[in-house]
């Protein structure tokens, strides 16, 4: 019999590989398709789910667990905007960078919510923390600065050190987006949450895309953007995030970091996989010291947990 919090587990890593996966699908959508407009589609199909779901469970609940009103609008739009922020500065990223370093770039949010952490809800960084930090920092430069990249089908303004700067916004922004969930949502109903979350980055991709962008004629869009607007709405935001809630209550908050590690590699895979792209043996190794620097944030050095036991 298979535990809880091994089919959790197994969840969560399923949403991983989703989640690398949509790097490869957005870059080639957003070649036919403004940024905004596309995440108007992608979070608009993704609230079109959520937000049924939740009407018919407090339907359902004939005594349902009510949220502090103000508390859950005020998380709901704090996490939506840091969101909405981390997507459009990844999607604005990959119109420069490649899906791998877009990848390891997202990825690089676990290391930095320690600081911000420390920073803003007075959490203390141990040693662990300091050296994945220091690990990561220095990948992150390797990975930037490692030289050529080869793609089958490369972006037609290809600028690696310009588009990792841009992606780099959406780690600060997915980063904060972690610390107002870790701030609020155990006080919230999982669901409720995400659904104002998701309901608030499709209204400000709305006004994004009406303000910034010209409109595309979505009958005119070709299947490669319904193919990602499917991939990412459905699967990549409405059933992962619902899964990501689910997990949660049966696995620890270190394994669901560990198995989240696993995204960057995920992206690196199917990047390789579907269109060729082969990084240099600089930014390789500076994506593995990304990595390497994740883990060690997360489940600290091996002396720290010989010193915990002794104790």
């Amino acid at each position: 019999m298979i535990s809880k919090a091994r089919r959790a587990e197994f969840g969560l890593f399923l949403v991983v590989v989703v989640w690398g996966a949509t790097f490869v699908s957005v870059q080639q959508a957003i070649k036919e398709i403004p940024v905004h407009s596309f995440h108007v589609l992608r979070f608009g199909v993704a609230i079109a789910i959520l937000l049924p779901v939740l009407l018919i469970r407090r339907a359902r609940n004939r005594q349902p667990k009510k949220s502090d009103p103000k508390l859950l609008w005020k998380a709901g739009l704090l996490t939506g905007f840091s969101l909405w922020l981390g997507y459009s500065f990844q999607t604005t990223g990959l119109m420069y960078t490649t899906p791998a370093h877009s990848g390891f770039l997202t990825g690089l949010a676990v290391v930095v919510v320690p600081p911000l952490a420390f920073l803003f809800l007075k959490e203390k960084m141990n040693q662990g923390v300091l050296v994945g930090v220091l690990l990561a920092a220095t990948g992150l430069l390797m990975l930037t600065f490692g030289g050529e990249v080869q793609m089958d089908n490369p972006p037609e303004n290809l600028d690696i050190v310009r588009g990792d700067m841009i992606s780099f916004g959406c780690t600060i922004a997915f980063a904060f987006q972690i610390i107002f969930k870790a701030r609020w949502a155990s006080q919230l109903s999982a669901l409720a949450l995400t659904t104002v979350e998701i309901g608030t980055v499709f209204l400000l991709s709305l006004f994004a895309a009406l303000t910034l962008e010209e409109i595309p004629n979505f009958s005119e869009l070709n299947p490669t953007v319904w193919n990602a607007v499917a991939l990412t709405g459905i699967l990549a935001t409405a059933v992962a995030f619902l899964i990501q809630s689910w997990a949660q209550k049966s696995t620890t908050a270190v394994s669901t970091a560990v198995v989240f590690a696993m995204e960057p590699v995920m992206a690196a895979l199917f990047s390789w996989w579907l269109i060729g792209e082969l990084l240099s043996w600089t930014a390789a190794f500076g994506g593995v010291l990304m990595i390497a620097g994740m883990l060690v944030a997360e489940l600290g050095l091996p002396w720290q947990k010989k010193a915990i036991e002794e104790e």
